[in-house]
């Protein structure tokens, strides 16, 4: 979904390419259970740690029994954080608690995002001041909801949405506007990094690709998740025809409400100009729609 205003922004990105080999390991001491579909949280001792080890495993395969805590801090390394993260007059804690008031901030804002459009089902919303990740470049808010009559097979929950949506070899089954799409180091079941490769949106026009980290969670059986851009440098380029999205934000959150399931995304990247609103609420609403759309045919055929 977050990924469809990439591959919309990406007509203007700028060419950026550095080198660098090294991934570093996230740290963390301070940890608690957690079952992921039952959102059950209970307290393990100090001495259980998660190893700093860079492995790329499948995420069904992943222990779900260890993840931060709602209040506990998600502490980076320092080589993860962009250059708004590690400006010394940036202040923001990297906590499950920090990051949901931050969500809920931007979904209750009805003062600074302004009214793009209201087509096929999605009510979308533009802040042209950004956000305190980065200032420069406009918030794009998304509403929509999937009825629960359009999925033709039993059994579907937030969580199974959540896995066609992210989960690799589920995602690439049906989203067509990506040639890769994979988890390149986790940490724990909610702290990764994301490659994912856009396909080409038109002739002449280089292929894009996205490296994020992403923290995703459950609470109280809402999907959560934040990502935001690394250092140009964290994961290299090896293609030169290849051009890297940077400075790139979103959050999502997904939750399950009377006959329908509610997904709210809002994304910030840097489209080096100003896309005029016209353009954007011609081509948003179509592009959502087909893509969720295929999701859901993706979920219904494999019933």
């Amino acid at each position: 979904m977050k990924e469809l205003c990439e591959k919309f922004f990406c007509f203007w990105r700028k060419w950026c390419k550095k080198k660098d080999d090294s991934l570093v390991s996230i740290e963390s001491s301070k940890l608690i259970n957690i079952d992921k579909k039952e959102d059950n949280y209970s307290n393990i001792t100090s001495s259980q740690q998660i190893e700093n080890t860079t492995f790329i495993p499948n995420k069904n395969e992943i222990e779900m029994s260890t993840a931060l805590s709602l209040e506990e801090d998600i502490i980076f390394p320092l080589k993860y954080l962009n250059e708004t993260e590690t400006n010394p007059n940036f202040h923001f804690d990297f906590t499950k608690e920090k990051i949901i008031a931050f969500i809920e901030d931007e979904i209750n804002d009805n003062s600074s995002y302004k009214s793009l459009v209201n087509k096929n089902g999605f009510d979308i919303y533009i802040k042209e001041s950004g956000s305190i990740f980065n200032s420069k470049f406009p918030m794009i808010k998304m509403f929509y909801k999937i009825p629960k009559s359009d999925f033709t097979r039993s059994g579907v929950t937030v969580k199974l949405i959540d896995d066609y949506m992210n989960i690799p070899e589920k995602r690439l089954k049906w989203d067509k506007s990506i040639k890769e799409y994979k988890i390149i180091e986790r940490h724990n079941n909610e702290v990764y990094l994301l490659y994912y490769l856009c396909k080409s949106p038109m002739i002449f026009v280089s292929e894009r690709d996205v490296v994020d980290k992403r923290y995703d969670f459950y609470v109280n059986g809402i999907y959560y998740d934040f990502s935001s851009s690394t250092k140009d440098d964290i994961y290299p380029i090896e293609d030169d025809d290849i051009v890297r999205i940077t400075d790139h934000c979103s959050v999502c959150k997904i939750f399950e409400e009377n006959d329908y399931f509610n997904i709210i995304s809002i994304t910030q990247v840097d489209t080096k100009f100003n896309v005029p609103a016209s353009m954007l609420s011609v081509q948003l609403p179509t592009k959502y729609k087909d893509w969720y759309d295929s999701m859901v045919n993706e979920i219904n055929e494999e019933n």
